[in-house]
């Protein structure tokens, strides 16, 4: 999946152009952050709780979780059908429709992982991930009118709607219908929105210092230098996802299976992965950094080899947010959910005031530098919060 986005990310640097490079990195931001504002945190307590819940209790949980996602998108698509035949600008309604679908599929990913089903999660996640794009390079190569974005955004939706169901039809023995005859009870979201605001600001302030740096480079930078700074930022990134499928989201049931085990446990287990996410996380930057060295050439961007050691800060960077997700992780499977919602939110500041700071100053390393500096600081932080707790 990692080398599929960056093979597409390749492909609209050498026959798109940079600008819509930026475009396209603007819509992901709205993808990746639109989860996080619609779903106010119900679904971090409902696949926290997923470990040790009945099945009847699961599908009921997640009957009424998506029910109000679904309606709520509903009513977004709606509004955003009239404001793009008023305006003229159909893409974004095509951008919301994949935040649905890649909203579910999160939901799916996070509850298959949670259940031990790491097979069935990867295989969701890959065709919304990755499928879609191998059928599109190949096809956007023989077929020049499908180098565009509207094309582009179209494979994403599909691939995103397949991987749900996929999800729907894996899971069809589940007492699904069992849990819709239940009655509705929307008492029960009602408290499941109150018991998830500690989580939901910790979610807000999380995925918004994952994405906000893009549009920050669009307003001190313009749209071009977001497309280099989207080339560098998910070359980067790969490390990032590689760590969090392969080592973070593995350790997640783990941590927190150990953690009602007793504080020991939980002490060893956060121990071991802390060191297998360092390790991970700076061997596959090594290896990100000399493959994208002897890639960018065949770009033909003189833009982004002329800020190439931008690259190189936000390689350092996205290491050590990988090591600081490490104990984001550790404080939520204890249930520490005010500490580490304010480590998220001091990270999201620390980020955005380093940004706006160094961007003017440095240009596309000041974007590298902040990213260097705040996950950092957080990582230290965390540790010590772990480690170091009296």
């Amino acid at each position: 999946m990692i080398f599929c986005r960056f093979l597409l990310i390749l492909f609209i640097s050498r026959y798109l152009d940079l600008a819509t490079l930026g475009l396209f990195g603007l819509a992901s931001g709205f993808v990746a952050m639109a989860p996080a504002v619609t779903g106010l945190g119900m679904v971090h307590v409902i696949m926290r709780d997923a470990v040790t819940m009945a099945p009847v209790r699961l599908t009921d949980a997640l009957r009424h979780y998506w029910t109000y996602t679904i309606g709520l998108y509903a009513v977004v698509l709606a509004i955003s059908g009239l404001a793009a035949a008023a305006i003229g600008a159909p893409i974004w309604v095509v951008v919301v429709a994949i935040a649905l679908f890649e909203q579910l599929g999160n939901d799916i990913f996070q509850l298959l992982s949670n259940l031990e089903r790491p097979l069935l999660a990867n295989f969701t996640g890959f065709l919304r991930g990755a499928a879609w794009i191998l059928v599109y390079l190949p096809l956007a190569l023989g077929f020049p009118a499908l180098r565009s974005l509207d094309s582009l955004l179209l494979f994403w939706l599909i691939g995103a709607a397949t991987s749900v169901a996929v999800f729907a039809v894996a899971t069809r023995t589940w007492p699904w219908i069992d849990a819709f005859r239940l009655p509705f009870r929307l008492s029960w979201l009602k408290s499941l929105m109150r018991s998830s605001l500690v989580i939901y600001a910790s979610d807000l302030s999380y995925i918004a210092s994952q994405y906000i740096d893009r549009y920050l480079v669009t307003l001190f930078l313009g749209l071009e230098l977001t497309g280099v700074y989207m080339l560098y930022w998910t070359a980067a990134n790969a490390i990032y996802t590689f760590v969090s499928m392969t080592v973070l989201q593995q350790q997640r049931p783990i941590l927190i299976k150990a953690h009602h085990q007793g504080d020991a446990a939980h002490r060893e287990q956060c121990i071991r992965l802390v060191r297998a996410a360092a390790i991970m996380a700076v061997a596959v930057g090594l290896a990100v950094t000399i493959g994208f060295e002897i890639v960018l050439p065949l770009l033909r961007q003189p833009l982004a080899s002329l800020n190439i050691v931008a690259f190189w800060l936000i390689v350092a960077g996205i290491v050590a947010r990988c090591i600081a997700d490490w104990g984001a992780m550790a404080l939520f499977s204890a249930r520490r959910d005010r500490v580490m919602t304010a480590t998220n939110l001091v990270a999201i500041a620390l980020l955005s005031f380093f940004q706006v700071v160094l961007l003017p100053l440095a240009g596309l390393a000041g974007a590298g530098i902040a990213l260097l500096l705040t996950f950092g600081a957080i990582a230290g932080w965390r540790y010590k919060l772990v480690f170091l707790r009296q």
